[in-house]
């Protein structure tokens, strides 16, 4: 069998492919096509379907400065709160507008007569319990007010209340706004926890604040994340983070509003929750890269002032002395961050009322670091673009006359601009968007002669997150790949899921979490391969295949040691295929073969966390003359790395 399969190849090298004969890759080693990006593994995180407030914040507290309308079972009692009464104990709750600690209100908490208790308790993300680690410390401080004197006690229960795993007492004195902090240790490990604040004897208190979230043990690097997330996505291999999507749409979405003391930033209506948090907002996502590694793609609103985006340039990267800078060092950070790209929006219609908005917002950030580089939030591009103005020759609803403009503002100020673009991976063989990149490409260059451009896609998009889609995944990089260095930057959305809280809509977590642990899904596994795969170069591949089952990439390194083919199968059948490698002489004894396959539907669950993963293998000594023969499974992304030194 080996001695025809090598006769086949044989005749390869003369002739064509033939329908009928096997599957067929031929590498051309020799033939370099682009260089490639090293952040091409990247992800986008946004806090939709609560990725970061419920999420990777730290901060356990889901309702924490009382935003929240009280609900008809619960009168005076904010939202995500609900009150304890216990034993022959009177009292009343109501919410205080007259003199909030932050937002629009806090929650008064009254003990009025009898005995027993009076309090008000907190589970977590919209109720679904408070995971906690027995014997390990959690910390927290809330801002309490009382008039006169007053007792409370903070305690960690079980979700009834029956059982206290933890308590602390605080005497808190009359007067003003007070900030207390405790530590309380739970007794017992419990995912579904419930925190009380309550009253044991008659009183009043106002609460305005509250935070708790685990000791340094479950922190990462002790930045407000939660350890077991932000090492889960280091773990993912993730070489970018962006932070953007709709979130940024939303009108009260504002930088400034992001720094200082989080109990003392302000809630506002976001897109996808009326009371959002602004406890981790932009600058806790680049001091999160900075200590992840990860390069950070922060987005703003586009109805930021110049003079505000001047004030961020400043305060992120200007020296510890400027104004800006100075506020920095007292957050904490003496050190610029050195962030050097940003992106302006979100999905925008790219026309002369972005462009309006775009111009300013440029130059001030030029103004300020003319290294950094702006993106253009751009929207898809599904259809090629036949000339600068039209796809296939029909004319565009929205031209491509602000981009121009934006191309010359580049060009007459010798910086660079960058486009993004989304793309849908919901079909394996058919990602939405994919195939007018490169026209797109073309049509900018045309445009804007002697700009300095680039375009990324910081969104591969799907309302799925099971093998077929980490298949569109990984056939859409493969031929992002292929453009080169003209696409530096894929970021796969949405980076997190918290486990059955998906109340946003879109179910394309690539790491899934919920109080407890977290586990990867099948599109996490491609990311990771794709980190571990990338190499600086991509040469020639050109694949055969019945039924175009195959798509290949091959990447070599620049000393022409290693080459890395990443390999789709996009059939639900084996295809045996023969690789030949021209230009290219593999003397290793084997080879390191990293494969994710299933069925199509497969998902991960809590309960099943490793139903589909990335499985490693040896193939020993594959290759005679530069020839081999390898079956590749159904529905499969496989990874072969040829290195010698392996």
């Amino acid at each position: 069998m080996r001695r025809l399969f090598l006769s086949i190849v044989a005749a390869w090298f003369a002739g064509g492919w033939v329908a009928g004969q096997p599957a067929r890759i031929d590498v051309y080693a020799d033939q370099t096509i682009g260089s490639v990006s090293p952040y091409m593994a990247g992800a986008c995180i946004e806090d939709v379907n609560h990725e970061v407030y419920g999420g990777i914040y730290s901060q356990l507290i889901f309702g924490e400065s009382f935003a929240e309308p009280p609900k008809a079972q619960s009168p005076g009692v904010s939202g995500m709160w609900r009150p304890i009464r216990r034993g022959d104990a009177m009292g009343s709750f109501d919410i205080d507008a007259t003199h909030p600690f932050v937002g629009q209100s806090s929650q008064q908490i009254s003990f009025t007569a009898g005995s027993g208790e009076v309090g008000i308790e907190n589970q977590g993300l919209n109720r679904s319990g408070i995971g906690l680690v027995g014997g390990k410390d959690y910390q927290g401080h809330l801002w309490v007010r009382a008039k006169p004197n007053a007792t409370v006690f903070v305690a960690i229960e079980s979700a009834d209340g029956q059982r206290v795993y933890g308590e602390s007492r605080i005497e808190v004195q009359a007067g003003d706004w007070r900030k207390e902090s405790f530590t309380l240790t739970p007794t017992t490990t419990d995912p579904a926890a419930r925190f009380a604040i309550k009253l044991k004897q008659p009183g009043s208190v106002d609460v305005g604040y509250v935070y708790l979230e685990p000791g340094e043990w479950g922190r990462f690097k002790g930045l407000p994340l939660r350890k077991d997330v932000a090492e889960g996505l280091i773990a993912q291999g993730l070489t970018v983070l962006r932070y953007g999507g709709s979130m940024v749409n939303a009108p009260e979405y504002r930088w400034k509003k992001m720094i200082g003391l989080r109990d003392r930033r302000p809630p506002y209506k976001g897109t996808w929750y009326p009371y959002s948090s602004n406890g981790w907002g932009i600058i806790d996502f680049v001091s999160f890269c900075e200590a992840a590694g990860f390069l950070p793609v922060p987005a703003f609103n586009m109805d930021e002032s110049p003079r505000d985006m001047a004030d961020f340039m400043e305060y992120v990267n200007g020296p510890a002395d400027s104004p800006w800078g100075r506020r920095r060092a007292q957050d904490g950070h003496p050190a610029p961050f050195h962030l050097t790209h940003i992106e302006l929006g979100n999905e925008e219609s790219i026309d002369e009322h972005y462009w309006e908005r775009f111009k300013p917002l440029a130059e001030a950030i030029w103004a300020k670091d003319p290294d950094v580089i702006p993106v253009v939030g751009d929207f898809a591009y599904g259809r090629k673009i036949a000339d600068p103005f039209h796809f296939d020759g029909a004319p565009r609803i929205h031209t491509l006359a602000a981009h121009q403009k934006i191309l010359e503002l580049a060009r007459q100020h010798n910086r660079e601009v960058w486009f993004d673009v989304h793309v849908g991976t919901e079909r394996p063989r058919e990602p939405a968007g994919l195939g007018g990149i490169p026209s797109f490409i073309d049509a900018l260059g045309r445009l804007g002669p002697g700009a300095r451009y680039k375009v990324v896609v910081f969104e591969l998009n799907a309302n799925r997150h099971d093998l077929a889609r980490a298949l569109s995944n990984a056939y859409a990089i493969n031929e992002l790949d292929r453009l080169g260095d003209r696409v530096p930057i894929v970021c796969s959305a949405n980076c997190l899921q918290v486990d059955r809280r998906n109340d946003n809509g879109w179910n394309q977590g690539l790491l899934f979490l919920n109080s407890a642990k977290v586990w990867p899904q099948p599109p996490y596994f491609v990311t990771q391969m794709i980190s571990r795969s990338n190499l600086p170069l991509c040469v020639r591949a050109d694949v055969q295949s019945p039924a175009n089952a195959l798509d290949a990439t091959a990447l070599i390194s620049p000393d022409h040691a290693r080459l890395h083919l990443q390999v789709v199968n996009l059939e639900g059948r084996p295809v045996e295929a023969g690789i030949a490698l021209h230009g290219f002489t593999f003397s290793g004894a084997n080879v390191r073969v990293t494969e994710l396959a299933g069925e199509l539907r497969d998902v991960n669950t809590a309960q099943d966390p490793e139903r589909v993963r990335s499985r490693e293998t040896r193939w020993l000594a594959p290759f005679r003359g530069g020839a081999a023969s390898f079956t590749f499974a159904p529905n499969s992304f496989t990874v072969l790395e040829l290195d010698p030194k392996q």
